[in-house]
């Protein structure tokens, strides 16, 4: 009757491991999962319609909050101070980059090239640069724009209902949140 007893007693032994184990290996991977989405990964929902078609409101998208590098054409998040809601928009000029606005075609070139354009095909409106400030028109459209050293151009893709660089010039590097990695 002793060794059934410690028979019993050893497997619940094993079960009881099996289970810590088990619950240990949740806890870790559920406090990685919270580690990375504070420090890493965060999702965010995009509001409003100046990255339509890209994304629409709505959307979910995945952003990367270290270890990216940006690139023409790379979508990102961003803060502006004094404003609450982080806009979504597509990185066009990069440090050093003339961004000029030709009137003439109403396109933009980026160092001189046209611009590999991501924007709707409804054009741009005779009002498209109703908001901008005046500073910013008369250099786009007259010298171009040269992007600093710390800075990013950035347009949204429907670009009649965007508020961006057009709008208000280049934006601080260090305003960037994150980088779009997943849309969802």
């Amino acid at each position: 009757m002793n060794g059934l007893s410690d028979e019993l007693d050893t497997r619940k032994k094993r079960r009881a491991d099996i289970i810590n184990v088990f619950l240990s290996i949740v806890i870790v991977l559920l406090v990685a999962v919270i580690v990375t989405l504070i420090f890493f990964i965060t999702p965010m929902t995009v509001s409003g319609q100046s990255m339509y078609p890209t994304y629409d409101s709505g959307d979910r998208i995945l952003l990367s909050k270290v270890g990216y590098s940006l690139n023409r054409g790379d979508i990102i998040v961003f803060k502006i101070p004094g404003n609450d809601k982080p806009p979504v928009k597509r990185v066009i000029g990069l440090p050093g980059d003339v961004i000029h606005f030709d009137i003439d075609t109403m396109d933009y070139t980026v160092n001189g090239k046209p611009l590999d354009d991501y924007a709707t095909t409804y054009g741009y409106s005779v009002n498209y640069f109703m908001q901008s400030e005046p500073a910013v028109y008369v250099e786009l459209t007259t010298t171009g724009i040269t992007v600093g050293e710390n800075q990013l151009f950035v347009l949204g893709d429907n670009r009649n209902d965007s508020n961006d660089s057009h709008v208000y010039g280049c934006i601080d590097r260090d305003w960037v949140v994150g980088k779009v990695i997943l849309h969802y």
